[in-house]
């Protein structure tokens, strides 16, 4: 399986106006991405309202998103877990779907330690078929205290072999990227995300990607392509046509950015609701 790289947006879920998963609209949702040319497909996490859906629901719309990308692009599954224990049945249970990589949160109950989560993702690292992605989010206040050290992160790369790939989002996100790159071997990959406000600084220290919500991702296929064409100028002038839209999108807090993804969907004909599942 070839590594991921590029746009790799992390889907909405719809619910109808009662607050109920409504899976025909989650199908339009992953074929209106995969029509707009993005490099990959992310289910389950902080987009998702992962942390606001039971276990069923959760492994309800993997399936569904695995059934209708039916592997057009390599897929990532979120996984977020109490225990050490728990994460591992939760990589095994998503395994059966064939994911290219399952992102995954440090467990955030407790106070615990930088040790105690190096450790957790060593051991899950250790066991998993499944390529493992570290995700840092400490713009989440509920992660804030679960960011680990450049150290720490370089650790878990050398000593787990699964770990592949880390998502590091939030604010010094290039200088976190760019940190962490010099510590890890070339073929471990970098991804920003928060909708991609911090995208042109993550490319600039050798992001391999972006993992931002859905909605308007032309605009960051567009500037993957011009990257990728080493047309700076060309990456510049589509960010400054869409930076206004970007931020107003996702730099007023994660649960804003809820209601105006689904907005902006509802509008467009793509979902039938704009519900965000309560509290919110």
């Amino acid at each position: 399986m070839s590594a991921l790289t590029g746009i790799i947006p992390i889907l909405t879920i719809p619910f109808d106006a009662d607050g109920r998963i409504d899976e025909d609209s989650l199908r339009r949702v992953v074929h209106f991405e995969l029509e707009g040319g993005i490099h990959g497909l992310g289910v389950g996490g902080f987009a998702s309202e992962a942390y606001k859906l039971t276990d069923q629901e959760r492994i309800r719309c993997a399936e569904i998103v695995a059934a209708e990308v039916a592997g057009q692009v390599p897929l990532i599954i979120g996984l977020a877990a109490g225990s050490t224990e728990a994460a591992i049945e939760q990589a095994h249970v998503y395994s059966n779907l064939h994911p290219a990589a399952l992102m995954t949160l440090p467990p955030n109950t407790m106070n615990n330690d930088e040790m105690s989560l190096m450790e957790h993702y060593i051991a899950l690292g250790s066991v998993s078929d499944v390529p493992i992605m570290v995700q840092q989010s400490p713009q989440i206040q509920a992660y804030a205290h679960c960011q680990l050290s450049t150290e720490h992160l370089a650790q878990i790369a050398k000593h787990a072999p699964s770990v592949q790939y880390f998502k590091i989002e939030g604010p010094g996100s290039a200088r976190r990227i760019n940190a962490l790159r010099g510590r890890v071997s070339d073929d471990v990959r970098m991804f920003g995300g928060v909708g991609g406000i911090s995208l042109r600084e993550e490319l600039e220290v050798g992001a391999a990607g972006l993992l931002p919500g859905v909605g308007f991702n032309e605009f960051f296929v567009d500037v993957w392509a011009a990257w990728a064409a080493d047309d700076k100028m060309r990456v510049d002038d589509i960010l400054l046509r869409a930076q206004p839209l970007i931020d107003a999108v996702s730099g007023f807090g994660h649960e804003f950015s809820l209601h105006a993804r689904k907005y902006l969907l509802k509008r467009a004909g793509i979902i039938a609701h704009d519900t965000v599942r309560r509290p919110t």
